[in-house]
């Protein structure tokens, strides 16, 4: 199977009028399909990846203006099959060269059951839940996008067994248009870079190798091989990095009923071989689709990628993922490139009308705790003055945040618990989600971002949220049996959550800029 090859219909694309059906890579460029669905959600993830890989990879527009073109006028099959011809070698699932597989097809290792592909499968925690003795295997569609889902999110797996370029378990951020049945070509487009600005290190010639590692011997990391750092590869390596050394086992093909996508196949891949120390991904490596944190204390230190656990955290991220809220925070590229000034935002004047796609694994060493996965809405600044933008927004998270931490603790003293139940502060972040996002709106659609705009924001904002705290202390101390309950402690925790509600500084600081502008005190613009 070729993954590249028109004929093999492997993907499950969605329509605009809702149907859905088999379709190859060459299809995504029809503008009456909208999305590629997936039987598993990271598998579907990865498919977004992959896609936007292969069009980085092989038809990456020189300029903004290039860009714009195939925005408008997206390529015809023809042209798309002929842009990817050069990879279509390199995508063969078996034979001398492997799909995302390691050079050596008579590479020795342990055998493992293919169900191992599988990240929330793989470890021995999960196995011990999930038992795989009646296994029949992955077809050939669904062990192609396990190989690659396993080698872009590769989590610890014990000695020598590499972590992906990004770690374990890192986050992807996708810019999407707002509207859901926008095309997939468009939704895979805007996350294309051109080859301009920051971006123009793409262009150095390499040879193909450099970009897909599974066409090159592998580079072995063990005591006398080597690491593999930016400067070892180009720079669209990030899209294809293969840190373990896996062959599917096609010696050990049968019959059946695929465990994944349930569809019954002439043959299904049942075992993989595998071995230690394959590409170790070290140094500053950025992937264009995954924010990363920098040490504020020694920028000599690679940055570090955002993991997908954060994806849970609501609205508390938003600006660090969007816009970055503090200096040592960097949104994926392809945000900013879309966020740019004079970029696709502006020429395509849908800043307010897209969405931020955030996906990946939480996990725990080599325990996938969960696949977290969130929509965030994205806000065009009609100011423009995204610098007051940050800093009005970073004051609401600072009051969230405080206001959260202040109810957890009011609970936890008011019910004389052991510790705090992250229950409480998460109900908070998903009560106030509307709030927020209200706040966001009222900044982004001031014309002019100065203090009394914003006074009058934080006006429509923090009143409302003293009161969701108070009532969700409330709610959370009624819980509790009443036998169970002292109300001297319960007074005294609600009276010192209100005073902190009007003293904490974010909330001091916040309610003396209202009283500022709205000529009134704090108490009686929070009444």
């Amino acid at each position: 199977m070729n993954l590249l090859n028109p004929a093999n219909r492997w993907l499950r694309l969605k329509r605009r009028d809702g149907s859905v059906s088999p379709g190859s890579v060459y299809d995504a460029a029809d503008p009456e399909v909208v999305d590629v669905l997936a039987p598993r959600a990271d598998f579907r993830g990865a498919l977004y990846q992959l896609l936007i890989g292969l069009l980085q990879t092989a038809a990456a527009p020189g300029n903004l203006n290039d860009w714009l073109g195939y925005w408008n006028e997206p390529p015809s099959a023809a042209e798309l099959e002929a842009w990817l011809a050069p990879l279509r070698p390199a995508f063969e699932l078996t034979g001398d060269i492997a799909f995302m597989q390691d050079r050596d097809a008579k590479l020795e290792g342990n055998a493992k059951s293919t169900a191992e592909l599988l990240i929330d499968t793989g470890s021995d925690s999960n196995l011990f839940f999930n038992k795989l003795a009646d296994w029949q295997g992955l077809c050939e569609g669904c062990a192609a996008q396990a190989l690659f889902t396993l080698q872009i999110n590769a989590p610890s797996g014990g000695v020598g067994h590499r972590t992906s370029l990004r770690g374990g378990g890192p986050l992807t951020t996708l810019v999407l248009p707002e509207d859901a049945d926008a095309s997939l070509w468009r939704k895979l487009w805007l996350n294309v870079l051109p080859l301009d600005g920051e971006n123009a290190a793409w262009r150095a010639e390499r040879p193909l190798p450099a970009k897909l590692p599974w066409l090159a011997a592998t580079r072995v990391s063990d005591k006398s091989g080597v690491e593999t750092l930016p400067e070892d590869a180009h720079p669209a390596q990030a899209y294809w990095s293969m840190p373990r050394r896996i062959r599917l086992d096609v010696d050990d093909v049968a019959a059946g009923v695929c465990e994944v996508c349930g569809e019954a196949h002439d043959a299904l891949f049942r075992q993989y071989r595998t071995r230690n120390y394959g590409i170790n991904y070290t140094g500053p490596w950025l992937h264009p689709l995954t924010p990363y944190l920098t040490d504020p204390k020694d920028i000599s230190k690679p940055p570090i990628s955002t993991k997908g656990g954060r994806a849970a955290g609501g609205y508390r991220h938003w600006l660090s993922l969007t816009l970055g809220e503090n200096d040592n925070e960097q949104p994926a590229r392809t945000v900013r490139d879309f966020n740019r000034g004079r970029g696709k935002a502006e020429k395509l004047k849908q800043a307010g009308d897209a969405r931020l796609w955030c996906f990946g694994y939480q996990m725990d060493n080599m325990k996938a705790e969960a696949w977290r996965d969130v929509t965030l809405p994205w806000f065009g600044l009609i100011s423009e003055d995204e610098p007051r933008f940050v800093e009005a927004v970073r004051q609401l998270l600072e009051v969230a945040r405080q206001s959260a931490l202040m109810l957890g603790d009011g609970v936890k003293k008011a019910r004389n618990m052991d510790k705090k139940e992250p229950a409480i502060e998460l109900s908070f972040w998903q009560r106030s989600e509307s709030l927020f996002y209200q706040a966001v709106d009222g900044l982004a659609k001031a014309p002019l971002l100065d203090g009394a705009a914003q006074a009058e924001v934080f006006a429509a904002w923090l009143p409302p949220l003293r009161r969701l705290t108070l009532e969700l202390f409330d709610y959370w101390v009624l819980c509790a049996p009443i036998e169970e309950m002292d109300m001297a402690k319960v007074v005294k925790a609600r009276a010192d959550l209100q005073r902190g509600l009007w003293r904490a500084k974010p909330h001091k600081n916040m309610g003396e800029r209202i009283a500022q502008y709205q000529g009134a005190s704090d108490e009686a613009v929070s009444q």
